[in-house]
């Protein structure tokens, strides 16, 4: 087992050798390419984006709204995926590990939505959830704030043992955001590197 997770690590920190030459708050590019050996990695494709974070297994980008509270995020990241027998059983991981990212009491979901689909060639799960953040740190203080995230979870499928996930995200107090073109475009342009 110890194998095992010496060997993912060394693939995820070939993920995105390009995040260690960017350093958080840094702007980026709209589009701007991120190469890694795994994925290809783009940043949204709009003004205003900065790394937020990035590391061995994945990279994130955030911009501010127009409004105080509000912010949008954009991630890439690979993580290990356990074997799944059919497709019910992959959204199951999926609903699990995003309960698991977002857990209760500060995470209530107000709304979801998953879909497996193959249409890249190898399985995916597209989610699109909503959920009311208890403890949002703003300007303020903490706020109660609407959280929106449309994403895709896919198993690599070159490297079966390792999945990834390209998200976007709203959070602020429109519950009706309209980020579903702007998601479209950020994860359409994550792929597997062939």
């Amino acid at each position: 087992m110890k194998f095992f997770h010496t060997f993912c690590s060394l693939l995820i920190s070939c993920l995105v050798s390009a995040t260690q030459a960017q350093s958080p708050g840094q702007p980026v590019a709209p589009r701007q390419h991120f190469p890694s050996t795994l994925l290809n990695i783009y940043s949204p494709d709009a003004e205003g984006w900065i790394v937020t974070g990035g590391g061995r297994n994945g990279i994130a980008f955030g911009k501010r709204g127009s409004e105080s509270n509000e912010t949008y995020g954009a991630q890439v990241i690979i993580f290990e995926m356990p074997p799944t027998g059919d497709s019910d059983e992959f959204i199951g991981f999926v609903k699990k590990r995003i309960a698991t990212m977002n857990p209760a009491p500060r995470f209530v979901e107000t709304g979801s939505g998953f879909e497996y689909t193959e249409a890249r060639g190898y399985p995916c799960v597209n989610v699109r959830i909503s959920f009311d953040d208890n403890a949002a740190m703003t300007p303020a203080g903490r706020e109660q704030l609407k959280l929106k995230v449309v994403s895709l979870y896919c198993r690599h499928p070159l490297k079966q043992d390792l999945g990834f996930f390209a998200a976007y995200s709203y959070r602020g107090n429109a519950s009706n955001a309209a980020i579903e073109s702007a998601a479209k475009s950020f994860i359409e342009a994550i792929d597997v590197v062939k």
